[in-house]
């Protein structure tokens, strides 16, 4: 017999779905044994009963065990939560949100019994977005998921599958956000055999409401659909499947149904892309949720701030400057200030302030102030560009205010003319955070260059204040190079940009903020794969940009370099503190230019000085035109950009390399430091 992958799961209530759960669970013969609580202790003992008649008929090992109070089951590996309060259900909309006052005591209750349990908690009492989340606040369970949302996707696949005449499994598609009324249908992101197709909205909101009505009709209660789904929570919460499940979560600070990737137990946000009506919804359904939540919080939750009082919490700011530029961050999240304090200091001179002079990037959680700036984008005609790998809409009024929204990130955008504040709006900390990181670092940019710097396609280390500057086409060797340099002792300024100016005689460097990518193979060849797997493993997270592929492949232990469909590299990100703190290099904010190296790297090469004459040309350079990730909608860049030509005169007297690296690090390592060590 096949010993159980995992020890005990306790159950919480043993109604229908209760009952149905305790049966898969019997079944499944995947866990040790399963014990079961009910309030009265009856209806318990009578399942546990039934259940041994059962195990005995089908031989499982499973064994079947009466619990008399739920604080017994904290040495169970996981938690399933469902009693039910004494109510009676009359509603006919918001069925599930019916039993909030009578089932919200309840979950309190157990809440307290399993206080600081550290094992899976999967709820399934309605409302389960809001008794998901109490359970979690009360208790301070670490892992808690609710299930629900998780049902609506199968029961939106079916439906769909139905009317477009298709096998079931050729439908990709979720169901998110509430599970209840306000359901989001991701009918945008919906595929068919990958291919997009429209979607009868109205008609699927009308069966999704049906079908649970129809089988309660016919048998009281549903059981065999809301118990699959816990099933499914528990073995990817488990790390028994990886999987996609969608489960009502924390995430960013919003309580509500989203699709988790489970790799080895471990969840990973994967949220589909939605239009600007869906994210409309989304927003109006966490609206609803926190209304219901927080009286329940006032009573039973000790005093945290919510989000509605934000606004009486004092503003945080991050002060940005280098070389005489600056740009001051101002939010009413400290996530966003503190992203920004994160991203640029060990590059940019970034410090906490009070102080709100100067330019101004005010970036704020506010979803009303999305949706009313999206619909009037929406309402009006509108250009479009797409900014940061996103669509955006563009709206700019005749005094030269420009509002924009990308409504696939839930963010919206206002410049005011005339070097005013830009404004940030948008409805999770991450994303804002994410925005006005990207757009202060566009203010400081618009200024350098207003202020004669240039920007080179450039990776650069410094020693002594001594710059060796590294260029080439992509794939040449730019970022090895300086990864190399900076782990034999210099000091990393940039791995892929940097800005320029001619001072006096001399060329200044400074840094270009940014994520560094550094690919699998390049990390494994340098020793660091695995202590940053270890880092993920436990939970630390690397810049969010990372593709999931990514992700899951460091979950995984694979060092096997990964492309997309067009032939890019996906390469973990790395947060620029993250080069010091995960990987022990020393980053510095500026140099003066002493050499160039213009590597190429072949395997099986021998490290060698070739023989060949590359200089510095406009190529190497970036543009207006070849920025085509960050147009500048907002106009924080000047018309008339400088020119490079004294630039490249001086970069033409600085003694330079073309180089011949293989994939030996040591043999590449020293030959870099003989190239740079004498003369640099």
């Amino acid at each position: 017999m096949t010993a159980p992958l995992v020890g005990a799961v306790g159950v919480i209530g043993a109604g229908a779905v209760g009952q149905s759960v305790a049966m898969l669970l019997a079944a499944g013969g995947w866990c040790e044994s399963v014990r079961i609580v009910s309030r009265t202790g009856l209806s318990a003992q009578a399942l546990v009963t039934d259940l041994e008649d059962m195990c005995q008929v089908t031989a499982s090992s499973v064994r079947a065990v009466h619990v008399t109070d739920a604080g017994q089951l904290v040495s169970c590996e996981a938690v399933v939560v469902c009693p039910r309060g004494d109510f009676t259900n009359t509603a006919r909309t918001d069925i599930r949100m019916a039993g909030l006052n009578a089932n919200a005591p309840v979950i309190v209750g157990l809440a307290r019994k399993l206080a600081h349990y550290q094992g899976l908690v999967v709820m399934v009492t309605n409302p389960v977005d809001v008794l998901t989340r109490l359970f979690a606040e009360v208790s301070g369970c670490p892992r808690v998921y609710g299930v629900g949302s998780n049902t609506d996707t199968a029961r939106y696949r079916l439906a769909l599958a139905q009317v477009l005449r298709v096998p079931v499994e050729d439908v990709e598609g979720h169901v998110i956000g509430e599970h209840g009324d306000q359901a989001v249908v991701c009918a945008s992101a919906t595929r068919v055999n990958g291919r997009p197709v429209e979607v009868p909205v109205g008609q699927i909101h009308r069966e999704l409401a049906d079908r649970p009505a129809r089988i309660n009709a016919g048998l009281g209660r549903t059981r065999c659909g809301p118990a699959g789904a816990v099933i499914a929570a528990l073995r990817a919460g488990l790390g028994l499947d990886d999987t996609v499940v969608e489960l009502s979560v924390n995430h960013e600070r919003r309580w509500m149904g989203i699709p988790l990737r489970f790799t080895a137990g471990r969840p990973t946000v994967c949220l589909p892309r939605l239009d600007a009506a869906e994210a409309r919804q989304l927003v109006a359904a966490d609206d609803k949720l926190r209304d219901a939540y927080e009286p329940l919080a006032r009573l039973h939750v000790p005093v945290r701030p919510s989000w509605k009082e934000k606004t009486a919490v004092t503003r945080t700011a991050t002060h940005i400057a280098t070389a005489a530029q600056a740009v001051t961050v101002t939010s009413n999240t400290p996530v966003v200030t503190e992203w920004a304090l994160r991203y640029f200091g060990p590059w940019w001179n970034a410090a906490s302030t009070t102080a709100d002079d100067g330019p101004q990037v005010i970036a704020d959680v506010n979803p009303a102030r999305v949706t009313e700036i999206a619909q009037h984008i929406a309402d009006h005609a509108h250009d479009e560009a797409v900014y940061a790998n996103s669509t955006m809409h563009i709206d700019r009024d005749d005094d030269g205010t420009v509002a924009a929204s990308q409504p696939d990130d839930k963010l919206v955008y206002r410049a005011e003319p005339d070097g005013g504040p830009l404004r940030i709006y948008g409805c999770e900390d991450v994303p804002i955070a994410l925005a006005a990181a990207r757009l202060a670092r566009e203010v400081v940019r618009g200024k350098l260059l207003a202020d004669g710097w240039s920007i080179l396609h450039a990776s650069a280390v410094v020693r002594d204040g001594r710059t060796v500057l590294t260029l080439g086409d992509k794939g040449a060797g730019k970022t090895t190079t300086a990864l190399l340099l900076a782990r034999a002792g210099w000091q990393l300024l940039a791995n892929d940009r940097v800005f320029i100016r001619r001072e006096d005689n001399r060329l200044r460097v400074l840094p270009w903020p940014s994520a560094a990518a550094i690919g699998l193979g390049l990390l494994d060849a340098l020793d660091w794969y695995d202590q940053v797997r270890e880092r993920v493993q436990r939970g630390e997270q690397l810049h969010p940009t990372q593709h999931q592929k990514v992700t899951d492949a460091l979950h995984s232990g694979s060092r096997t370099p990964l492309w997309n469909e067009s032939g890019k590299e996906l390469k973990p990100q790395f947060f620029p503190d993250q080069l010091h703190s995960w990987l022990g290099l020393t980053l510095v904010t500026e140099g003066h230019a002493a050499r160039i190296l213009f590597p190429k790297i072949t395997p099986g090469t021998e490290p060698a000085l070739l023989d060949e004459d590359r200089s510095v040309g406009a190529d190497d350079f970036f543009t207006a035109g070849t920025e085509d990730r960050y147009p500048d909608v907002f106009g924080l860049l000047p018309a008339d950009l400088p020119g490079t030509q004294p630039l490249l005169e001086l970069l033409g007297d600085l003694p330079r390399n073309v180089l011949a690296l293989g994939h030996d690090v040591k043999a590449n390592t020293d030959f870099l430091a003989q190239v740079t060590g004498p003369t640099a």
